[in-house]
């Protein structure tokens, strides 16, 4: 279980890596400079996705923690195809107009959050 762990977390490392942005306007640029190459290599740069699907299924852990995991990782990838849809091919910038304007700089803590959220829900799921 340790080693599914340190895996999680270095897979996580990997998607702050690339996922960067001084601000928010930023971090969905970035974004959206996958998502136009292809949404196939946007999903594949999501790689806890499959590593939670994965240890669900190799270590036959199926509760409920595990289960909020995946679904987790599902709508944190659909929630930022819906968002650079609206903001590059709809241009309805919507709640996100102030965001987007302003220059607000990313804080570390918004930009790690996932690396101690996922682990966290991850060790007390497989645990």
């Amino acid at each position: 279980m340790e080693q599914f762990l340190i895996i999680l977390i270095l897979l996580e490392l990997f998607e702050i890596s690339w996922q960067k942005g001084k601000n928010f306007r930023d971090y969905i640029n970035n974004l959206f400079f996958f998502y136009k190459k292809s949404i196939f290599i946007f999903i594949l740069l999501h790689p806890t996705l499959y590593f939670v699907m994965f240890s669900q299924i190799a270590l036959q852990n199926y509760s409920f923690l595990a289960s909020m995991l995946v679904l987790i990782k599902v709508f944190d990838i659909g929630f930022k195809i819906s968002l650079m849809d609206k903001i590059y091919n709809q241009k309805d910038l919507g709640a996100f107009k102030p965001l987007l304007e302003a220059n607000y700089p990313l804080s570390k803590g918004v930009k790690g959050a996932g690396l101690i959220i996922y682990p966290a829900i991850f060790f007390f799921a497989f645990s």
